[in-house]
């Protein structure tokens, strides 16, 4: 009997049990085999095409490049034609202003590590926006894979936005530059071979996460291109002391298969990502409370105390200081002063899922509360953001993005 002949109620049992059978095969798998399967399926099955997701994705990058280059100034007109030099220069514009999108279940960034490395190789080769969708979907689906399959223990030590991210890249260049699956499987062993990027960019505070970034996509694009001449590479990446597992401190016990695009969210308001909830339900309050203001809590995540300490970063980083520009402005999207309030607020560190945020207000009448665990894309924000980079169809964005500056409409 063929799965075809099965009746669709007997049908869905024999996919569970299925589904059972390969999940008891997975778990007698060694840590080198999950690794293995996983690089098989990534090069061998097609991701799903949330054309809609993607679109947003896309549009939302090509804004954030936009209003990046305004950041860096008048740009230089060397290295910026070649697939590599127009693709590092489209990552360091994305996230110039930290405001690239985030994948809060695997806590990466791959917006601007994958795009730039299917939009230059899509420009470069004339190719449709439905290519370029396939192409990042791939890429999305690598990089949340593997930022999963490495878990806590590998983020604890690395940059994994630039580790996974790099793969992410990888996929993202072979699948626009039309590589087979075996040429595909190749590239990722090339670029797993050469990972890297140091956490302490992002301790720092000082933007450097950026030019990890930027390295993850030039890494990318030169694994699928030595994948693509068939190029050398090493056929054992994951075991031993000098594989994957160990250098890289990899749990690598999950084998499950994330596709990247429907995790991956937007970052409209104006701080840092990790206060956008917080900043969110601080909104709230603003809309219902119409009282005096005696004083403002504000409670994060203990797990980003390290890094929210308000210690370095400017006001960016100040979580207390968005808070108090919100209850100022009223406007997520306009958190540039914060002097009335900002001594009315004290900063606590609680037990909750990282992005996560709490904020109480205290006026004459008690205590008022919020808490939001996942910051929305209000159309509004999204709007403003894209608004201000002119961006008003994917098409145009596209366009945008085939010179510099990518301010100019061509």
């Amino acid at each position: 009997m063929t799965l075809l002949q099965v009746k669709p109620p007997l049908k869905q049992l024999f996919l569970l049990f299925i589904a059972d059978v390969q999940a008891v095969r997975r778990s007698e798998m060694s840590q080198s085999d999950i690794g293995t399967a996983i690089f098989d399926e990534l090069t061998t099955t097609e991701p799903a095409l949330n054309q809609a997701r993607l679109d947003v994705l896309f549009q939302d990058f090509v804004a954030g490049a936009v209003l990046g280059e305004q950041h860096y100034g008048t740009p230089t007109s060397t290295l910026c034609k070649g697939i590599t030099e127009r693709a590092v220069r489209l990552g360091l514009y994305a996230s110039a202003l930290d405001m690239d999108d985030v994948d809060w279940k695997v806590l990466t960034h791959p917006g601007s590590i994958i795009w730039p490395a299917a939009i230059a190789v899509g420009i470069e080769l004339n190719l449709s926006l439905s290519e370029l969708y396939k192409a990042a979907s791939y890429g999305y689906r690598t990089g949340a894979t593997t930022a999963h399959f490495f878990g806590a223990t590998h983020r604890a030590k690395w940059h994994v936005t630039s580790t996974s991210g790099a793969l992410a890249a990888t996929s993202a260049a072979a699948i626009a530059l039309g590589l087979t699956p075996d040429q595909h499987r190749n590239a990722l062993h090339i670029c797993a071979a050469n990972i890297g990027g140091s956490p302490q960019a992002g301790f720092e505070r000082r933007g450097a996460p950026q030019t990890n970034r930027a390295a993850a996509i030039s890494l990318g694009i030169t694994s699928a291109h030595a994948a693509l001449l068939g190029s050398p590479h090493i056929e054992d990446i994951w075991n031993g002391p000098r594989g994957l597992i160990e250098m890289f401190s990899l749990e690598a016990t999950s084998p499950e298969i994330l596709d990247g695009v429907s995790t991956a969210e937007l970052r409209l308001i104006d701080t840092n990502g990790f206060a956008h909830s917080a900043v969110t339900a601080a909104w709230k309050l603003y809309g219902r409370v119409n009282e005096k203001v005696d004083s403002i809590t504000l409670t994060l995540p203990a797990s980003v105390k390290g890094i929210l300490d308000a210690s370095l970063g400017g006001s960016w980083w100040n979580s207390a200081y968005a808070i108090a520009a919100l209850w100022e402005s009223g406007d997520p999207t306009n958190l540039q002063s914060a002097s009335h309030f900002l001594s009315k607020i004290s900063l606590e560190f609680g037990e909750m899922p990282i992005g996560a945020g709490r904020v109480s207000v205290r006026t004459a009448t008690g205590e008022h509360e919020e808490y939001v665990e996942r910051a929305p894309e209000e159309i509004s924000w999204r709007n403003i953001k894209w608004g201000k980079a002119g961006i008003s169809s994917s098409e145009e964005a596209y366009l945008r993005c085939s010179n510099f500056p990518l301010a100019a409409l061509r």
